[in-house]
């Protein structure tokens, strides 16, 4: 097997599958040819004398002549290689690899006491998360980062791409587990922009959440939606409640600026479905990018040549120890 893994190496129609960096060398290859041919003829001058006890003349002649051509067909080969060998040989090989550029987005979760009306079944912070979740497990190209705020906004995951821990951490949530009442919209998407403003990947998205009832935070949500645009980050915004009166009505104006300010985009979520839809928009508007790159790739074929070039020669050599070279020279 291992010689034929070898012979193959030496066929003409793999042969001409090869690149050269010395190509020039090539123009050699005809001489272990024509030093057969030479060795051929001047063999030819001589009377063959052997004597073999088995054989009749004629059959001495013929076995001569097959025997007498195994020595300068394996020297010829070893030739061959050295010169293929030093000709350089090597294989193209284009590698093709797609490349997914995904996209670093925020999650802002609104944890305020007004996300638990259940104008929206079970209620608006449950429709949310169930729903976040969901969203981000079909972003698999993607880094996520999630802030949760109420009163003041805190860093409940950093920037991943484990999907795993960042869907953990969104149903973890809870509302009332910031201390300070109130929703800070504003210092929510500043924190929002903190996280991905130094990233080098030109798509950066930040998706608010909320009933938009800014209340509390020293950063307008307007201001912070300006500095969003600033830093090349869209900003989505989703107002969660339903259109019927209630003591916490949604507040859309902000969370319509907001995304107007950042050349993002403002969505009203009334009920559970429409939610899933804006979503669903969002995740299509923000698909991560791939792109086909093609690599080509030399692989050195040289040693090869110089691993046969060292086999005929061992050969060459063992055929001189052989009653063959004895043969040839009487």
């Amino acid at each position: 097997m291992k010689f034929d893994l070898y012979y193959s190496w030496l066929k003409l129609k793999t042969i001409f599958t090869y690149d050269w960096e010395n190509p020039y060398f090539l123009y050699l290859i005809p001489l272990p040819l024509v030093i057969i041919l030479i060795s051929s003829l001047f063999n030819r001058r001589k009377k063959s004398t052997i004597a073999l006890s088995f054989s009749t003349p004629m059959e001495q002649n013929r076995w001569v002549r097959l025997i007498s051509f195994i020595p300068k067909t394996i020297e010829s080969l070893c030739l061959l290689c050295v010169i293929l060998a030093i000709a350089s040989p090597y294989k193209k090989i284009i590698k093709t690899e797609i490349k997914y550029g995904g996209v670093d987005m925020v999650m802002a979760l609104d944890l305020s006491s007004s996300m638990l009306t259940q104008d929206v079944s079970p209620s608006r912070l449950e429709v949310a998360k169930k729903l976040a979740i969901s969203f981000a497990k079909n972003r698999s190209q993607d880094q996520i980062s999630l802030v949760a705020f109420a009163g003041s906004p805190y860093l409940a995951s950093p920037l991943t791409s484990d999907l795993t821990y960042i869907t953990k951490a969104i149903s973890l949530l809870e509302s009332r587990q910031i201390k300070e009442e109130g929703t800070a919209l504003g210092d929510a998407l500043g924190m929002s922009i903190n996280q991905i403003r130094d990233e080098k990947n030109p798509k950066k998205v930040a998706i608010v959440i909320s009933d938009g009832n800014n209340t509390a935070g020293n950063l307008d949500p307007i201001t912070a939606a300006s500095l969003a645009k600033s830093f090349g980050i869209k900003v989505y915004t989703i107002a969660v409640g339903s259109n019927k009166p209630s003591l916490d009505p949604v507040d859309e104006s902000t969370l319509r600026l907001m995304a107007e300010k950042s050349n993002g985009q403002f969505y009203r979520a009334t009920d559970s479905k429409t939610l899933s839809d804006i979503f669903k928009e969002i995740d299509f508007l923000e698909k991560s990018r791939s792109l086909q790159v093609s690599t080509e790739i030399h692989e050195d074929v040289k040693p090869i040549f110089i691993k046969l070039a060292f086999l005929f020669f061992c050969v060459s050599i063992l055929l001189k120890l052989t009653p063959i070279s004895n043969i040839l020279e009487d």
